[in-house]
């Protein structure tokens, strides 16, 4: 590709991305006044996260054999397509039963947005750029979580939280559609008409390579971190009894956090590998995600946050860049696998929360036994790759 035109489709992806969290990150930061809002509790209405999680992990299953009949460029657009549905019923939403149906929608637009990115990645892209181009999309997701809490607490502060879906997240993903239509191409250089054994000759590539497997297995575990901010900014307003406006700050450093290790993580996987990376990086957010609960001075306890983040975002960069390496021939299936097992690691994170957050009466030990879980999650997710994965880029 032109350099103007690989601009422009890096442009379009990194939108991509940036879409998939803006209802996790408006979620996260208005979760207590949805439950109330719909009369649940906030374990309750944690599940939301759960049903979003199950639909990309069935979805993941789905795509590894849609990647192979359809156009990447097409499924794309189809999930971009979904995820405004998604946003623009969650807005109208009456009931709770309503929200489960716009969370169904949002499910389906985000996986397959996601799934896409990183294939459209490794089919558009030389190796020497995909490091850094991985390191942009988790750079996107970062800005959402820096700069879309305060957002959303402005606009729910005059119009009502609803308003921050009409108002900025359904115009994001029309923006999100038009800029897929305009400049993603056609056809990516991996993509082929599928023959009769193409399925299951991916489903082997993916699923008997130990390496491959091992990568998808850390993926579910280092997830775990991802679900620690769905927990901490109310584990701050309910444990040290700050607004949602200060915990919304709270978030945004963090996300500035990770939005660094994001650039850095592009920067090291150029420069000391891929497999380095995923080991060390994981194994720091995760030692730092357990003690942040820990800590009795909440300044403190925000700066181990912060480091937990950074050093999170950098374990995804590498792992990702790993993974995608690891079937060269069946790239889009391989992530898509990886969606089904990063689903899974959400789900099983979500399900340990809300469960605590339910059956327990939400106070600091509670949250640190979470924590606890969350982070050691992504402590083993660093000692599996040491023990059983190989970057093919460097054999």
């Amino acid at each position: 590709m032109a350099k103007t035109k690989e601009r422009l489709v890096l442009a379009t992806l990194l939108v991509g991305m940036f879409l998939t969290v803006t209802v996790t990150v408006f979620f996260s930061v208005f979760l207590i006044d949805i439950a109330k809002t719909f009369e649940v509790t906030i374990g309750t209405a944690t599940l939301l996260g759960l049903i979003s999680q199950l639909i990309g992990l069935f979805l993941g299953i789905a795509m590894g054999a849609l990647t192979l009949r359809f156009r990447h460029k097409l499924l794309y657009l189809f999930g971009a397509a979904m995820y405004g549905a998604g946003v623009l019923l969650y807005f109208l939403a009456p009931d709770f039963q309503t929200l489960l149906l716009a969370i169904f929608f949002l499910g389906i637009g985000g996986a397959t947005i996601a799934i896409m990115v990183y294939s459209l990645i490794g089919g558009l892209f030389p190796l020497e750029k995909r490091g850094w181009a991985i390191g942009l999309t988790l750079v996107a997701t970062q800005v959402a979580y820096v700069f879309l809490p305060l957002l959303s607490v402005l606009i729910g502060q005059i119009a009502g939280w609803r308003s921050v879906l009409l108002l900025f997240i359904f115009p994001t993903s029309i923006v999100c559609l038009i800029l897929g239509f305009l400049f993603i191409p056609s056809k990516s250089s991996h993509e082929q008409t599928p023959k009769k054994s193409v399925y299951l000759n991916a489903f082997k590539e993916v699923f008997l390579k130990k390496s491959a497997v091992a990568c998808l297995v850390s993926r579910s575990l280092l997830v775990l971190i991802v679900v620690v901010p769905l927990f901490s900014v109310s584990f701050y307003r309910m444990v040290f009894f700050i607004s949602a406006g200060q915990g919304g700050v709270f978030y945004s450093i963090a996300a500035v956090g990770a939005l660094f290790g994001a650039v850095a993580g592009g920067w090291l996987v150029n420069r000391l590998g891929r497999k380095p990376i995923a080991v060390v990086a994981p194994i720091v957010s995760g030692i730092a995600a357990i003690l942040f609960t820990f800590m009795p001075v909440v300044g403190v306890s925000v700066a181990l946050w912060v480091m937990s983040a950074f050093f999170g975002a950098i374990a995804w960069v590498g792992l990702t860049g790993l993974t995608l390496e690891q079937v060269p021939s069946f790239r889009a299936s391989m992530m898509s696998a990886n969606e089904t097992f990063q689903a899974l690691g959400i789900i099983i994170g979500t399900i340990i929360g809300g469960s605590a957050l339910n059956v327990l009466q939400p106070q600091a030990s509670n949250f640190q036994f979470l924590m606890t879980i969350l982070g050691t999650g992504g402590i083993a997710s660093g000692v599996i790759i040491l023990l059983l994965a190989k970057d093919p880029c460097t054999q």
